[in-house]
């Protein structure tokens, strides 16, 4: 990701920094299990993306790791501390939509990038 994105969440600014592959795997994994859940845990898995792609985690104290790399029970603390320091939902969802778009990217790769990468595998047999 070129750009640098932000995200606007308790009145600061936060910019989105991208997880590795697994994690990013988790947390799209975890949003579409809320898909016909409980908002509740809707908001856990969007809580799980703002913490994980952005500082928002590491100053909520919550580590995925210890949540034994579970999306949901890790996005529930990010979620507390959030609404403890006066986030609404409606803000949390928001930031974790602007999320989504770079997030899904990073897993999926683009028409172009497939082109490319067939152009350049046939000029490789060629040779």
């Amino acid at each position: 990701m070129a750009d640098i994105l932000n995200i606007s969440l308790l009145g600061r600014s936060h910019a989105i920094t991208l997880p590795d592959f697994a994690a990013a795997e988790e947390l799209l994994a975890a949003l579409g299990e809320t898909k016909d859940g409980a908002p509740s845990r809707r908001l856990r898995a969007m809580s799980a993306i703002v913490g994980l792609c952005t500082r928002v985690g590491r100053e909520s104290g919550a580590d995925y790791a210890a949540h034994r790399f579970d999306a949901l029970a890790y996005g529930g603390e990010v979620y507390g501390w959030l609404r403890a320091k006066g986030a609404k939902p409606a803000d949390i969802a928001t930031a974790a939509m602007v999320i989504l778009g770079p997030l899904s990217e990073s897993l999926f790769p683009r028409e172009q990038e497939v082109t490319d990468a067939m152009g350049k595998s046939a000029v490789d047999v060629a040779s």
